[in-house]
């Protein structure tokens, strides 16, 4: 559970563990090569999406770091990077994502969400969750540091 977490604008991100919890994890990247540092939120969030698809969802974006489920949020995504200079030192990639918020906890956001849980019924394993997104992650990470988003179709 996050208890400072933030997003965009430094807007308020709401956590809970209730029901079996969600994701509320940081990545810490040192990648060698920034070429293409500018496209990270969108590739992690087109990952986000891949991994929502296999829980049978059809997720749509909201630029530049937002995944929608019938036009409510349901994850989002924020990179903030560290240069000393021109050198990249790290990025972190935060990543909120809707795994079991129910009915009610959903009231707590300022904006229509929804998670996975609400729009399934079904509680989600939130270790079989993350492992799926951070393989998922991982297994294109290298192609995107080469080539970017355009150099693979991800979803």
């Amino acid at each position: 559970m996050q208890v400072a977490g933030h997003g965009q604008f430094e807007r308020k991100w709401f956590s809970s563990n209730k029901n079996g919890g969600n994701i509320y994890i940081s990545i810490v990247l040192k990648p060698e090569t920034i070429e293409h540092l500018n496209e990270l939120t969108r590739y992690v969030a087109l990952i986000g999406a891949q991994t929502l698809k296999e829980y049978g969802l059809n997720p749509t974006f909201k630029y530049p770091n937002d995944i929608l489920i019938n036009g409510k949020k349901i994850a989002g995504f924020l990179a903030e990077s560290e240069f000393l200079g021109s050198v990249c030192k790290g990025v972190i990639v935060g990543c909120g994502i809707n795994l079991n918020l129910d009915s009610e906890e959903l009231k707590n956001i300022d904006i229509p969400a929804t998670s996975i849980f609400n729009e399934t019924g079904k509680t989600v394993n939130k270790q079989e969750f993350l492992d799926k997104f951070l393989s998922n992650f991982k297994n294109k990470y290298d192609n995107f540091l080469i080539n970017g988003i355009k150099g693979e179709v991800l979803c």
